[in-house]
């Protein structure tokens, strides 16, 4: 019952501030970073050697812009205006999850999206459906993931539905959720798998 009156005076000052600052001078609009500060503490684990040409991740076109999203139960987007994403999440995504699996995986030889090497090596696809915080104070992040072999046959793949809880009220934290959960709920699981398909 809480949530749901949190949910609801968070939407009407949400409302309330947007139609503001429809009548006011726009305000500095404050810019966000995804950051692994898990990425220090990360253990290696084995597995076998071998190359890995990580592509682009693909965010749903809903997430592709520079506003930060909030979406209600009923479906309803909401983009900030005064609180954006420094760099469009695809890149930031890539460019973070190369590097948490390069600690992660040390054997493996991990290839940017626009690093080709000369040989055949296996590719690893990630899409983004959600990724997001709700009006009852929670983000959510999903989507799907797949492994192709250097020969071209499905070597691992599998889903993910993550929900993690704010702790508190504000862009920042909201920021600092998606990131812990995007390392911790979704790329380490996934590196898991990774290590045990081949």
């Amino acid at each position: 019952m809480n949530m749901m009156i949190y949910g609801r005076v968070f939407f009407l000052a949400l409302i309330s501030w947007m139609m503001a600052g429809c009548a006011t001078p726009t305000p500095p609009s404050n810019e966000y970073l995804l950051m692994d500060t898990g990425l220090k503490n990360v253990q290696a684990q084995p597995s076998k050697k071998m190359a890995v040409q990580l592509m682009p991740i693909v965010v749903a076109n809903y997430l592709a812009g520079n506003e930060i999203v909030l979406v209600t139960k009923e479906g309803e987007v909401h983009r900030s205006q005064s609180n954006l994403w420094a760099e469009s999440l695809s890149p930031q995504l890539t460019r973070l999850t190369q590097q948490r699996l390069e600690k992660t995986l040390p054997n493996i030889t991990w290839f940017g999206g626009q690093r080709l090497p000369s040989y055949a090596i296996a590719l690893l696809n990630i899409e983004v459906d959600d990724f997001y915080a709700d009006l009852e104070g929670m983000v959510h992040i999903s989507g799907r993931w797949q492994v192709i072999s250097a020969t071209g046959e499905l070597a691992a793949s599998s889903t993910f539905d993550v929900k993690s809880e704010l702790k508190s009220d504000g862009y920042s934290t909201m920021v600092q959720t998606l990131s812990a959960s995007w390392f911790n709920k979704v790329i380490d699981p996934m590196a898991k798998e990774i290590a045990l398909s081949f």
